[in-house]
């Protein structure tokens, strides 16, 4: 930027030296004009203005003042007036390019695009400083989100030295927007190359740190392993998770084992359109308790678009599980989902659910059968910390559970807050708060007699530490306390479970 202004002093003074010479303005004229030059070359812009304008009001009213007045009320960030001083500019001399080339800067500085592109073409079409033209073509194409074109207009911009780190730096954030972490990164080391001790190679070296994550994020192939040892207060079978059927808890402790592992395979890791299969195997081994042992098997398939504003999910998923040995429950779900960002840090999620879940355990009578059809949908907001490293997170989910057996006809109402945080470098802290409310819709049946109707309140607290070991490897510990506060005193209990993990994410 500092060259530039360099550049544009010595337009300026040009400009200057020519309307001296062909124009016959009284000296004192000359002199204010000279002085608001002046003023303007030590960056004094207020002093600057208020020469240029009294040269403006009691002198010639030329293109060249007009000019000089935009300009300064330009580095004043008066865009308006310095919109409506290089707009008169052009109106004293339709032929004056570099007015036409400023009042392009203010149109996308005023981030209005469509109305820069017109002028800019016409100096292109003389051609009138094509690298700079070009520098701003291409900031129009990028405000467009046309990202090849804007690419293409930055890479012209290069062939000016002075332009050349920061075209550079332009045209990588234009890779990026089309997924092509892999040569935006090099471009911004060719830019950090040029001159490494520049403002815009700082920023630079700063971005291409995220390009890192991103590059890592779009690997074809992940994986996530782990290993835990818990301590579970009152053994039940899914923590939490209202949509698998929890075993009545038996007011009994264990400790238990569990291990998993996640493989996801992504064929299309760049571009806009995404598919992602996915494979996760749940296993938990409990010492005594061996009726709660599970086995679980997920398989899914995510098709996704990434926009430049937001993405969109399809995921659908089959879930086969069994139970002490035996097969429990097996379940199709499809989640599409999608989060808009409103702010580069602030994201909106919405999304609908749909679940058919099938119960092969053994049911004591009708009204017990869990098998059913789910209809839901939840709105969230994440709040992004840390260059996105970390987030808040609130969302509020509703989920009618329409089960075969009346004693499981409900209605689902979830409040989740929770945030991750990057305290340092290795250690990281993940917070969660859920608050669940469920009216079932008939009076529960005990085998005997009908009772009232069922009200559970349930609340979920959860805490998470990791500490890294290396990288992609990570110690978890972590805490959960669940209280379910129900009328039926079958349902009615609490739980704490306690343990430590061992991850590791490829």
């Amino acid at each position: 930027m500092v060259k530039r202004d360099f550049w544009l002093l010595g337009v300026l003074l040009t400009v200057c030296l020519a309307a001296a010479a062909a124009s016959a303005q009284s000296p004192y004229d000359d002199v204010l004009v000279a002085q608001g030059l002046k003023n303007l070359q030590l960056e004094n812009y207020d002093e600057a203005l208020a020469d240029l304008k009294i040269a403006w009001e009691k002198g010639a009213k030329t293109a060249e003042k007009a000019f000089y007045l935009g300009v300064v009320s330009y580095r004043l960030a008066d865009y308006p007036q310095s919109l409506e001083f290089m707009e008169e500019a052009l109106r004293l001399d339709p032929q004056f390019n570099e007015a036409r080339l400023q009042l392009a800067a203010i149109f996308l500085a005023l981030n209005r695009p469509e109305e820069a592109l017109p002028h800019l073409q016409e100096l292109e079409a003389v051609p009138y400083k094509l690298p700079q033209t070009s520098m701003y073509l291409g900031q129009a194409a990028l405000k467009r989100k046309q990202y090849e074109l804007a690419v293409r207009y930055f890479r012209q911009a290069e062939e000016d030295p002075n332009l050349a780190q920061e075209a550079k730096l332009q045209a990588s954030t234009a890779m990026a927007a089309q997924n092509q972490f892999k040569d935006a990164k090099q471009v911004l080391t060719e830019a950090i190359s040029l001159n490494p001790g520049t403002r815009e190679a700082g920023f630079a070296q700063r971005y291409m740190e995220a390009m890192d994550r991103r590059i890592k994020e779009t690997k074809p192939l992940r994986l996530h392993l782990g290993a835990s040892f818990d301590y579970d207060s009152n053994v039940s079978l899914e923590p939490g998770d209202l949509n698998v059927a929890n075993i009545v808890p038996l007011g009994r402790g264990d400790t238990v084992f569990t291990q998993f592992g996640t493989v996801e395979y992504e064929f299309l890791p760049t571009g806009p359109i995404g598919v992602m299969a996915s494979y996760n195997l749940f296993e938990t081994f409990h010492r005594r308790l061996t009726i709660y042992d599970v086995m679980s098997h997920t398989l899914g398939i995510t098709p996704c678009y990434r926009g430049t504003t937001g993405t969109f999910w399809l995921p659908f998923r089959y879930n086969y599980t069994d139970l002490a040995s035996d097969k429990y429950w097996t379940s199709y779900i499809l989640t599409p989902t999608y989060l808009h960002m409103l702010k580069p840090n602030l994201g909106l999620e919405a999304g609908l659910r749909w679940t058919r879940n099938y119960y092969w355990w053994f049911q004591p009578f009708p009204q017990e059968d869990r098998s059913s059809q789910n209809y839901g949908g939840s709105l969230g907001l994440y709040y992004f910390l840390k260059k996105k490293e970390g987030y808040l997170q609130a969302r509020f989910s509703y989920e009618y559970y329409d089960a075969s057996g009346s004693n499981w006809t409900s209605s689902i109402y979830r409040l989740l807050l929770g945030g991750f945080y990057p305290v340092t470098e290795k250690f990281r802290i993940n917070p969660t708060l859920e608050f669940v409310y469920q009216p079932f819709d008939h009076q529960w049946f005990n085998g005997v007699d009908y009772l009232a109707k069922r009200r559970d309140k349930t609340m979920i607290f959860g805490l998470q530490m990791f500490y890294k070991i290396y990288a992609g490897l990570d110690l978890n510990l972590h805490y959960y306390y669940i209280r379910d506060d129900s009328n039926i005193p079958l349902y009615d209990y609490d739980r704490s479970i306690v343990g430590a993990m061992i991850e590791y994410r490829y």
